[in-house]
């Protein structure tokens, strides 16, 4: 792609915007886009956390960023704090910290068990609500805590492993990152955006992701949702156009409307087998076990596989999803839902966070009520909520292709603009210029 080194590109990445709900009625202006200019889907694995990939170009057992990854020392009983304080104390107090300081994440999961895990999820580097430190911060020094800023780069930011991001390659003076979390601040995040003379500018909105968590079951609010970014889109389009940006719209999966859940901890208990014996990390979607004793693992494997609306895999199968660990300590034994049905209790549960989260955002709000999500994903890739696309809108592009995959992410932005892939990308710009 020569000749197109200083091209400039605008990255518009929504999360959980699901192509079945792009449509004239409730997103004109998108479905519109679709008509009009080279799109492709994506196709990924079954994961929730699938942001490392996307900046990266590189699967999950290259970048190492898998959610959780069990400790290779059980720690010593001279280091561990008393396990007789009851969970809901030890979570509920990691909440708190966490309240002050974001300095660790997943703080629902009791202090007993969390302590066998190294936490390896790139989500604890964006700001879900600001800490109070940082709304202390913003009261003093007017500072704006919503937002990300490209001066405040998280490490993760620039390289996850040893393995460099986007941001890292067109280089942090020369691209910049923002999250959006409410989606009533669409408007006012508007007139910030694609101001700034560099390559590359990525904008999260992960508002539409967290509305649909709590609110797919709601048509009236998810409709309300989709026209709200239907009609910023249109406003970024014209923006860019001004700017002689290139805008590139982004998901990497949909949602899936949850219809039942699976209480995977209360079927653990019939069986007598101590907690010594397994560690476990559930996720909404999916759980996943290690084992100490050939005892538990066949009597919870056994148990996992009597579940309806689930799959039993070991990591090993996970190969052909393009997760190919050589080794257990991301998990041994998977359990995966079918779509629809989420595991519930999970380790992102806990009842004082589900409250104050609920409380303090209206996106949220149903959680007050009722703690189970409304939709998920995470589920395996083969089925439509897992399905995510791309479509830049410029028509001085083409691509032959109709579904990619998505290590093809990265080296595509990267092609944008000129850039040639690192060695570590296994995937390809696949959109080309016409003249090419």
């Amino acid at each position: 792609m020569a000749g197109l080194d200083k091209n400039k590109i605008f990255v518009c990445y929504i999360p959980g915007m699901d192509l079945r709900g792009i449509n004239a009625v409730q997103t004109p202006f998108m479905a519109g886009l679709f008509k009009s200019y080279p799109n492709v889907r994506i196709k990924s694995f079954p994961n929730t956390d699938l942001m490392p990939t996307l900046l990266t170009g590189v699967y999950p057992h290259e970048h190492g960023m898998w959610q959780v990854r069990l400790k290779s020392e059980t720690p010593s009983s001279r280091r561990i704090r008393s396990n007789w304080i009851p969970d809901i104390l030890t979570s509920t107090y990691q909440g708190l910290v966490h309240l002050f300081n974001h300095s660790f994440d997943l703080a629902t999961i009791p202090d007993r068990r969390l302590r066998h895990f190294e936490i390896l999820r790139f989500k604890q580097t964006r700001h879900y609500f600001p800490s109070l430190n940082e709304l202390f911060a913003r009261m003093l020094y007017g500072k704006d805590v919503d937002q990300y800023k490209s001066q405040e780069w998280n490490p993760h930011f620039l390289e996850i492993g040893s393995i460099k991001t986007i941001f890292s390659i067109v280089g942090k003076e020369n691209s910049r990152f923002v999250f959006n979390r409410k989606i009533s601040k669409l408007n006012p995040l508007l007139g910030e955006v694609c101001s700034r003379n560099i390559r590359l500018e990525f904008l999260e909105l992960h508002s539409l992701d967290i509305i649909e968590h709590w609110n797919l079951n709601n048509d009236d609010a998810i409709r309300e949702s989709y026209r709200e970014v239907d009609a910023f889109i249109k406003r970024l389009h014209q923006k860019c156009e001004q700017k002689n940006v290139t805008l590139l719209i982004l998901s990497d999966h949909g949602q899936e409307r949850v219809k039942d859940s699976i209480d995977i901890k209360a079927r653990l208990k019939p069986l007598e087998v101590s907690e010594d014996e397994y560690q476990y990390y559930i996720e909404a979607p999916m759980a996943r076990f290690w084992f100490h004793t050939d005892r538990a693992r066949a009597k919870v494997v056994g148990l996992l596989s009597s579940i309806p609306n689930g799959t039993v895999i070991s990591y090993k199968d996970l190969h052909q999803y393009n997760v190919r660990f050589d080794h257990d300590r991301y998990g041994e034994i998977y359990f995966i839902a079918d779509p629809g049905f989420i595991i519930f209790p999970n380790d992102f549960y806990q009842p004082m966070a589900n409250l104050f989260l609920g409380l303090t955002d209206r996106q949220q709000r149903p959680r007050i009520w009722n703690p189970k999500l409304r939709g998920s994903h995470g589920y395996f890739p083969h089925h439509e909520s897992e399905k995510g696309f791309m479509i830049v809108l410029a028509n001085r592009y083409k691509t032959n292709q109709e579904e990619i995959d998505i290590i093809d992410v990265a080296p595509t932005l990267l092609g944008l603009m000129g850039i040639k892939k690192t060695d570590d990308m296994k995937g390809n710009c696949i959109f080309t210029s016409l003249g090419s």
